[in-house]
């Protein structure tokens, strides 16, 4: 088997980020339930230490440590994970009937906090922490000139996907991400630096922001607030080509390249976590 570059590696890691929203984003509430994404939870668990077994009625992925307990996963709209054997968890979650006349059966069945791990939204971001791990995410400097290369070449080729892409791996090692959805930004490829306040009004960049449309790229070095009005307006002209930029086409793949190699302890922290949202 081929070992996989940095860039496969890091666009994997994405892909799994990508797949754990979707999952977080199906899971309903206490008061209101809703049916998980099973589509993108399974392909999720396909890339992480989980292997699947079917017992009874139960769909579930064991974490295989050659060990017990063992952490295992109920493909349900729970999600629970359970920190013990593969038969305690059978038959507290599908006990036959001649199970079920033991107290301590029936005990277990009421509750199974003792061996209950996490639900829901935690559960998930620990399956994509165990994938993300499998990843060699290790990299040297002369992994990063490439992708900034491959991008400005994207971009000369006006081949929009190309550049989404180069964007969306730079944006991976500086914990960049999609502006939110009042910036107004949904005809562009952008990413910057989000800080989130109480008011839900986050202050968002400095940013990239790339215009398929007219195949064109420019950095912008400024913050901005949907609070700061001024600023939006500044920033609506420039998303649609209404306003001049003075960092723009393969300056911003320089400029994303060197902030990557200027704080390689902090690209390196996040990526052996993850960041889902």
């Amino acid at each position: 088997m081929d070992t996989m570059t940095f860039k496969e590696n890091l666009l994997q890691k994405i892909k799994l980020e990508s797949l754990a929203s979707r999952v977080i984003a199906s899971i309903g509430t206490a008061t209101v339930g809703h049916h998980i994404d099973r589509e993108a939870m399974r392909s999720l668990l396909q890339s992480s230490p989980y292997h699947h077994r079917h017992e009874r009625d139960l769909d579930l992925y064991i974490k295989e440590s050659g060990e017990e307990p063992k952490m295992i996963l109920i493909l349900d709209n729970e999600l629970p994970i359970f920190c013990s054997t593969v038969d305690d968890v059978v038959v507290r979650r599908s006990p036959r009937t001649l199970e079920m006349w033991k107290i301590s059966t029936i005990r277990h069945i009421l509750d199974d906090s003792d061996i209950k791990v996490s639900t829901g939204v935690e559960s998930v971001e620990r399956i994509v922490q165990d994938a993300v791990a499998m990843l060699d995410l290790s990299y040297t400097d002369s992994d990063i000139k490439p992708l900034a290369l491959e991008g400005m070449a994207s971009l000369a080729g006006t081949d929009a996907e190309g550049v989404g892409e180069a964007l969306a791996l730079f944006a991976a090692m500086l914990g960049y991400r999609k502006p939110p959805k009042y910036f107004g930004l949904d005809q562009t490829v952008s990413y910057g630096r989000e800080v989130p306040a109480e008011d839900d009004a986050a202050v968002f960049g400095p940013l990239a922001l790339y215009r398929p449309g007219d195949n064109t790229l420019v950095w912008l070095d400024r913050t901005f607030s949907r609070t700061d009005r001024e600023g939006m307006k500044v920033l609506g002209a420039i998303a649609a080509g209404k306003s001049n930029v003075a960092v723009k086409g393969d300056a911003v793949f320089e400029k994303l390249r060197d902030a990557v190699w200027q704080q390689p302890d902090q690209v390196r922290a996040r990526l052996a976590g993850s960041s889902v949202k």
